[in-house]
C-alpha cells in the first residue's frame, strides 16, 4: 500500500542519511582569504582533504563554492556596512575592495583544487542556494542530503544548511572539517545547528562512505 506521507523516503539511519548516491559534499569557501583565515586551519585542512578523498572513492557528488564580491558600487547596503565594521571605517568612501575576482584572496587554498568533474559555483552571498543553480543540480541528480565542510561555520556553512533545510534538503555539518575566524564562533554555531540539523565527525562520515564503497552501496 502506498505511503501517502512518503515516510519511506525519510532517512532514519546515518547510513541512509548520507547514502552516496543521494548525497552531495559541499566544499565551502576553500580560498586563501577565507578558509586560509580559519583559527583551526591545520585541522580544517587535514580533515577536509580526507573527507574529499572519501567522497571521491564513494562516488559522492562534490560541489565547491567560490566567493567573489562585486565592485563596491554594485554591493548591497548590508554588505557595505559589514565591510565597514570589518575594516574599521565610518564612511563607505574609505572602504577597500575585498574578495575581488583575480585577487589572491579568492585563489584556492594550497592543496585545494576542484577536479574537472566537480561542480564549482560562484556566489556573492553566504548561501550556495542564493542566485546559483545549485538547487537545480541537486534535483536533477535526486540528491536529498548536503554534507557541509569549510569556512566559516557561523556564516556560510550555517546559512547554507538553514537555506537548504527550507528547500527540503537534509543538512549534515562535519564539525571537525569546519572552521571560523574564532573557535568560539565555530562552537556557538555548532551548538545551534545540533538542535535541528545533523552534526558528525570526519571519521564517522569517512567510515560510512568507505563501507558503502566496499559493499557496492555507493551506486
Amino acid at each position: 500500500m502506498p505511503d501517502p506521507l512518503n515516510f519511506r523516503d525519510l532517512p532514519t539511519t546515518f547510513s541512509d542519511l548520507i547514502a552516496p548516491a543521494r548525497t552531495a559534499l559541499v566544499m565551502w569557501d576553500f580560498q586563501k582569504g577565507l578558509a586560509g583565515k580559519a583559527s583551526n586551519l591545520a585541522q580544517l585542512r587535514t580533515n577536509a582533504l580526507a573527507l574529499l578523498a572519501a567522497a571521491e572513492a564513494a562516488g559522492v557528488m562534490v560541489a565547491w563554492s567560490e566567493h567573489n564580491f562585486p565592485p563596491l558600487d554594485q554591493m548591497s547596503g548590508p554588505w557595505l556596512r559589514w565591510m565597514m565594521r570589518r575594516q574599521g571605517v565610518t564612511r563607505p568612501q574609505d572602504l577597500r575592495p575585498m574578495f575581488q575576482a583575480g585577487s589572491e584572496d579568492v585563489a584556492w587554498l594550497d592543496g585545494f583544487e576542484p577536479a574537472p568533474h566537480h561542480l564549482v559555483l560562484k556566489k556573492q552571498q553566504p548561501s550556495l542556494f542564493f542566485n546559483t543553480p545549485f538547487d537545480h543540480h541537486l534535483r536533477v541528480k535526486n540528491i536529498r542530503t548536503i554534507v557541509l565542510c569549510g569556512f566559516a561555520t557561523d556564516i556560510g556553512v550555517e546559512f547554507t544548511a538553514r537555506h537548504g533545510n527550507a528547500l527540503g534538503y537534509h543538512a549534515l555539518i562535519v564539525e571537525d572539517a569546519c572552521g571560523a575566524y574564532a573557535q568560539a564562533n565555530h562552537e556557538r554555531s555548532i551548538a545551534f545547528l545540533r538542535d535541528w540539523a545533523d552534526v558528525a565527525s570526519t571519521a564517522q562520515v569517512r567510515a560510512e562512505w568507505a563501507g558503502a564503497a566496499s559493499t557496492g552501496r555507493a551506486s
